[in-house]
Parts: structure tokens; sequence; C-alpha cells
């Protein structure tokens, strides 16, 4: 009798648990991808300078040379990290449900 009072309450806590818990897992995420968000922005920044430099002094923009590939394959990188990062947050957040659902016997 008295478990049947209980083991609602308890289902609850440890329901209050796993959500604060993930709550605390994505924010930390999604720090990090604004983060990488932050660093891609300026890659991009750095892209447009390179680019207006080169207008300025009437060349054409190669993307070819050392300078603008090396910012292109960062470009790439951290738009993969990011895509990455984000899925992960989604199945961790599908891992997070999964596990409470088996624990509760759903």
């Amino acid at each position: 009798m008295l478990k049947d009072i209980t083991n609602p309450v308890v289902n609850g806590f440890k329901l209050l648990a796993s959500e604060t818990r993930w709550v605390f897992i994505r924010g930390l995420r999604r720090w990090e991808i604004r983060q990488m968000e932050k660093r891609l922005a300026e890659e991009y920044v750095n892209l447009g300078k390179s680019y207006a430099a080169s207008q300025a002094m009437g060349e054409a923009f190669d993307p070819k040379t050392s300078d603008n590939d090396l910012t292109l394959k960062q470009i790439s990188f951290l738009q993969e990290e990011v895509a990455h990062l984000e899925q992960e947050l989604a199945a961790t957040r599908a891992e997070f449900v999964k596990g409470r659902t088996e624990d509760a016997g759903v």
C-alpha cells in the first residue's frame, strides 16, 4: 500500500532529475555549437576581407592561395562540425527519452 503511494512520487523525482540533467547537457552543447558558429562567422569575415583586398588591388580573387584555401577548408570543417554536433544533440535527446521510457516500463 505504501509502495503504491510512494512509487509515483519516486518516479516523478527521477523524471525531474533526468530532465535537469538533460537541460544541463543541452545547455553545454548549445554553448559549444554557438562558439563554433561564432568562429564560422569570423572565418566568413576573413574570407570577405580577403576578397575585398584582392578587389581593391584590382586582382581576381584566387581561392587557391594559401590563406584563402585555409580559410575555405576551415569554413567547410566548421560547417560539418556544427551539423555533427546538432545531430549528436538530437540523438542524445532520443537516447534520454528512450532510456526513461525503458526504465518506466512504458
